[in-house]
């Protein structure tokens, strides 16, 4: 400083020239204090345009300061004026510039500009390769469904690399953004997939999470799993469920949870949205001429706004009950209790009060659960009970109003009454007549209470079990094509695996038109192979025009197979089918044209490992199933020139199957040759479990072993398959087991491949 004369803002300007960062904060603190506290006159010596000559990353840090100090207005300009300098700034200490122009805007009350900063500040960044977390975050917050729509795919990959900076950053700002993504997302996964992005169990309170370092890798890795159509470039399940995260932060959002929404955004994620949604509306004029009644205190405010959600589409036990909170706007999973003030629940003792208040809850239960029952069966047996024992106390109430006005006696032996409530039109009269089975109110409500805590306990461990953790209706309107699949590992000569992926397809299962009726179609399949990441590494696709004869078309159409190969470290596969229709052209040279797809399938295959590339110990190909046209001599004396893939997962005792495999890294013996045995076993399956196929008391496992000598390391070998002697008069599972054992080293190795046999007389291969 070179004289104590020079203004405040001139001496901050001096400093920012000559000293670091962390100096300006101070002085410019300094200033801002004194601002506050000095008259207007003097606020106005703080001059932005000026403070704007300060380099990039100094602008951002005097701009949040700004920011915190309640000045979102300054705030902006100086943000703007870093921005328009480098359009990507990024502060090291506070992130992107961006980031907080948008913070200011909203704190101004200008939402608009603020989504729009948040947008191409965000677009910016991407375009040079940089991610900033909560830039991304802000960015998606403020999607609008209409905005989703023009950017999909680009809102999906933000969404994505979000994800992925789970448990990279430990600041304080980056965990609370990730324990809201994150919480969001757990009721849609199993434990064990939580259990790789949480290091607490599910019971464990949001706000006391701490993550896995490698929680982000995990979580997008889970998403990838979660791909309906693996096989195309973009994630289907992923953009719908950003696409509901965006409608249910506009519809359920919940500033008091750590999720930021309630409960029916959390089932809305999970599930998307419900057959039917109803709010609960009982609070008619009845209602309130008998439950707010003198001496039972429930204001209207005690009974919470509630909502009905059915996803019976998807389980006859999906139902959900939603109530409001007692001290927020949020809602809440309930039971039906919990739509009645505790207070009407309470046991009651038979007093006049306590039957009173118990009049005014047997009245509020019957008007609630008539509600209810109309949207689900769950509660038409307690409204029945409800109805009848209301119905029952007015019908004695008004044959003794009639007895009054008579002068006659009224009720039957055993029966009592107690008149309740105070003031004109609030007094009743309730009864009750052991003899017949009708208690007091107090009773009966209390039983009910007790009844409903029960029975809607148990509707919810049914619900549990039955509904998924997530739905998709990504495929639901689209028609699904009977492929049945099977995959397949060898190793390559140069140590990578190869993986055959066999198909297809019964071609009486591909008429699009009427029964029996000739059609034309296309199957279009593509495989796609990806790393332990998920990563993409190859993909491979294939066309196949299909003519289905007319009458009854008993052939199996099995293409020939997918391969990819290369294969060194676990990876996965998806493979997908498309069968569009075939529609003939106006001219026969033009051949036919492709109409629109009719039907789809998926299939994948996770975790797959790579065959090992050395010894030591034999290794082996998985079991590759074939069939055979026949039994003939001509069929057996070349069996695998003559068989064809068997992908279908039924079959009959009779069908010729050929069980082939490859063998790897034999040994050789003192004699220079390699000796080994083959063994299988067919097990079945019953309701006790695997065990060996018995007829009577008669072992009848089929099984056979031999052993076998060469000259090579590796080898091809094939078995006939006969399960014949197994026929059961109904379908069962039956495991094929392959042990190879090297006789030289004394290692093994074995494969499985499973079947559906069906009787005989069964028809229809799947």
């Amino acid at each position: 400083m070179r004289g104590s004369s020079r203004s405040p803002r001139r001496r901050l300007l001096g400093a920012a020239s000559v000293r670091v960062t962390h100096l300006l904060f101070g002085l410019l603190g300094g200033m801002l204090l004194c601002l506050c506290t000095a008259p207007s006159s003097a606020r106005a010596q703080l001059d932005i345009p000026e403070v704007q000559g300060l380099s990039g990353t100094p602008q951002v840090e005097a701009g949040v300061e700004l920011l915190r100090r309640g000045r979102p207005a300054d705030a902006a300009a100086l943000l703007r004026s870093a921005l328009d300098a480098d359009s990507a700034l990024v502060s090291p200490a506070h992130g992107a510039a961006a980031y907080w122009l948008g913070r200011a805007y909203q704190q101004a009350d200008q939402p608009e500009k603020a989504g729009s900063a948040w947008r191409t500040g965000l677009r910016t960044l991407w375009n040079v390769g940089r991610f900033d977390a909560r830039l991304a975050d802000a960015y998606l917050r403020r999607l609008t469904p209409e905005q989703l729509r023009g950017e999909r795919l680009y809102a999906v990959d933000v969404y994505r690399s979000l994800l992925g900076r789970v448990g990279t950053d430990t600041s304080e700002a980056m965990r609370s953004l990730s324990r809201r993504r994150v919480a969001q997302m757990v009721p849609l996964m199993a434990d064990s997939a939580l259990a790789r992005v949480i290091q607490q169990d599910r019971s464990t309170a949001p706000a006391e999470w701490t993550f896995e370092p490698d929680a982000g890798a995990a979580l997008v890795e889970w998403w990838r799993g979660l791909d309906p159509l693996p096989a195309t470039d973009a994630n289907e399940r992923l953009e719908e469920h950003l696409t509901r995260l965006v409608r249910v932060r506009q519809n359920f959002a919940c500033a008091e949870r750590v999720s930021a929404i309630d409960d029916r955004g959390l089932v809305h994620l999970r599930l998307g949205s419900p057959y039917k949604q109803r709010s609960l509306n009982y609070e008619d004029g009845e209602f309130f001429k008998e439950v707010y009644r003198f001496g039972v205190n429930v204001p209207p405010s005690s009974f919470p706004k509630s909502e009905i959600w059915l996803y019976t589409h998807i389980d006859e036990s999906g139902f959900y009950l939603f109530a409001e909170d007692n001290t927020s706007d949020c809602f809440r999973q309930a039971k039906a209790n919990e739509l009645m003030p505790r207070y009407l629940t309470r046991q009651r003792a038979d007093t006049e009060r306590g039957l009173n208040i118990a009049y005014s809850a047997l009245m509020a239960m019957r008007a609630i659960y008539r509600e209810l029952a109309l949207f689900h069966i769950n509660f038409s047996t307690r409204y029945s009970k409800i109805a009848n024992y209301a119905s029952w106390q007015e019908m004695q109430a008004t044959a003794a109003r009639a007895a009054e006005r008579s002068g006659s006696g009224s009720g039957s032996a055993g029966q009592r009454s107690t008149k309740v409530g105070a003031g004109v039109g609030q007094t009743r009269r309730v009864f009750s007549n052991p003899s017949m089975g009708y208690d007091y109110p107090t009773r009966f409500v209390s039983r009910m209470v007790t009844r409903a805590e029960r029975e809607d306990r148990e509707a919810v461990e049914r619900r549990e079990e039955a509904m998924p953790r997530q739905h998709t209706a990504l495929l639901d309107e689209t028609a699904r094509l009977p492929v049945s699949v099977r995959t397949a590992r060898f190793l390559d000569p140069d140590g990578t695996t190869r993986t055959e992926v066999y198909w297809g397809v019964p071609a009486d299962r591909l008429r699009l038109g009427e029964a029996g009726a000739p059609a034309s179609s296309l199957i279009a399949v593509s495989a796609a192979q990806y790393d332990d990441e998920h990563r993409l590494l190859q993909r491979t696709r294939g066309r196949y025009p299909v003519e289905v004869q007319t009458g009854t078309d008993t052939r199996m159409i099995v293409p020939s197979p997918l391969t990819l190969e290369g294969a060194t470290g676990r990876y996965h596969l998806g493979v997908q089918w498309g069968q569009y229709q075939l529609w003939a052209s106006d001219s026969p040279s033009e051949g036919k044209r492709m109409g629109p797809k009719r039907r789809v399938a998926t299939a994948r295959v996770d975790s797959l490992e790579p065959l090992r590339a050395e010894g030591p110990g034999v290794e082996m190909s998985d079991v590759k199933v074939l069939t055979l046209p026949d039994t003939s001599a001509q069929s057996l004396a070349r069996p695998t020139e003559q068989a064809t893939p068997y992908p279908f997962r039924t079959l009959t005792g009779d069908t010729p199957l050929l069980l082939s495999f490859e063998l790897y890294h034999l040994a050789y013996g003192a004699d220079d040759r390699t000796r080994y045995s083959i063994a299988y076993e067919a097990k079945g399956e019953t309701k006790r479990g695997w065990t060996e196929i018995f007829r009577g008391t008669d072992t009848q496992r089929t099984s056979t072993e031999m052993t076998m000598a060469g000259t090579d390391r590796r080898t091809t070998e094939a078995i006939l398959l006969d399960l014949s002697e197994i026929q059961r008069d109904e379908p069962q599972d039956v495991r094929v087991t392959v042990r190879v054992t090297d006789e030289v080293t004394g290692a093994t190795v074995s494969r499985d491949v499973e079947f559906v046999l069906r009787p005989r007389a069964a028809e229809g291969t799947q």
